[in-house]
């Protein structure tokens, strides 16, 4: 669904402590990659086992309180999240939204990007309220970065919130419909696809299901003409990716 972020080492070995050992930050570097290999290829059993590798390499390279190692954290709930693990998705985001708060300004993107990562966990666990309120934080937090970022940083940080933004839609979405207030559903979900559709980049997994979900409820309310137009928009996606 998202994806897996890495780093060059070289810019880790230049920042970390002169006694760390090369052949440490060698067997991280390897670890990385093949993270991403086995993840690229579906392969998220073993992938999960070489990102925990990497994870433990990283708490003795450079402390388990540093961005690195909350960076890879947060890849190894991408993993979870991906395998339907989301309990433990969510206990990794946590632990990332932790590290983050300790180490970063409490106004810095990739704080938003841990809760919203929280609040989509939480979604899939059906705990919509509990969600929803993480999206809010994550909001909050993103409107601060925002004000914030430099001008050559706005566009990258606006496309974030917009992502934020149409996560949180989604959600609340989700209430509507387990209020049985299935129009206001639509809305929300009508939205939230169009601001998917203008803000993701090559994963639109998050577009998808808000098509998905979007086609449920028009068919809930009869409205065959907004589900038939979705479904054509959700063939077409599904061909591109």
């Amino acid at each position: 669904m998202f994806i897996i972020k890495t780093f060059l080492i070289f810019f880790l070995i230049i920042i970390c402590n002169i006694n760390i050992a090369i052949a440490q930050s060698i067997e991280l570097r390897e670890n990385l990659k093949h993270t991403k290999k086995l993840y690229n290829e579906g392969k998220l059993e073993k992938a999960i086992i070489s990102a925990k590798k990497a994870i433990e390499i990283s708490r003795i390279d450079f402390g388990t309180e540093h961005y690195y190692t909350a960076t890879l954290i947060e890849n190894l709930g991408i993993i979870q999240y991906e395998m339907l693990k989301y309990t433990d998705a969510e206990k990794s985001f946590q632990e990332v939204f932790t590290i983050r708060k300790a180490t970063l300004e409490n106004d810095h993107s990739d704080i938003a990007e841990a809760l919203n990562f929280i609040a989509l966990s939480n979604r899939k666990l059906l705990k919509y309220d509990k969600a929803l309120d993480y999206h809010n934080k994550a909001l909050l937090v993103m409107s601060r970065a925002i004000t914030k970022s430099n001008p050559n940083a706005m566009n990258e940080q606006n496309r974030k919130g917009a992502m934020f933004r149409a996560s949180a839609m989604h959600t609340r979405a989700l209430i509507a419909i387990k209020n049985e207030n299935i129009y206001h559903a639509i809305g929300l979900l009508k939205t939230s696809a169009k601001i998917f559709y203008n803000t993701l980049g090559k994963d639109k997994k998050q577009l998808r299901e808000s098509y998905q979900e979007l086609i449920k409820q028009a068919l809930n309310v009869d409205d065959l003409e907004l589900a038939n137009s979705i479904k054509k928009k959700l063939k077409k996606l599904n061909k591109d990716i």
